[in-house]
């Protein structure tokens, strides 16, 4: 089953890039949100979004609705399974 796919990302970020790579690599379709013209207000707004703890780092990865985190978090649930592309 598809899921829907957003990440959040800015240009100069290698965990965005690494991101992407790994969500193309499961043949992954996703929607693409460029944070880079106003960082700072676009971490605010995640953060409230999703009720984070800390402010939101990129990427923000949001599967189905739910957030999941960023590289690492896409990364080691993948790995473990909890996530099934």
């Amino acid at each position: 089953m598809a899921k829907n796919v957003e990440i959040y990302t800015l240009a100069y970020c290698p965990y965005c890039q690494k991101a992407k790579y790994m969500l193309h690599e499961h043949n992954v379709e996703f929607k693409e949100i460029p944070c880079d013209d106003d960082e700072e207000k676009m971490r605010e707004e995640l953060t409230k979004k999703y009720n984070l703890a800390s402010l939101a780092t990129f990427p923000q990865i949001i599967i189905d609705g739910i957030n999941i985190g960023g590289y690492s978090d896409l990364k080691q649930k993948v790995e473990s399974g909890e996530i099934v592309f």
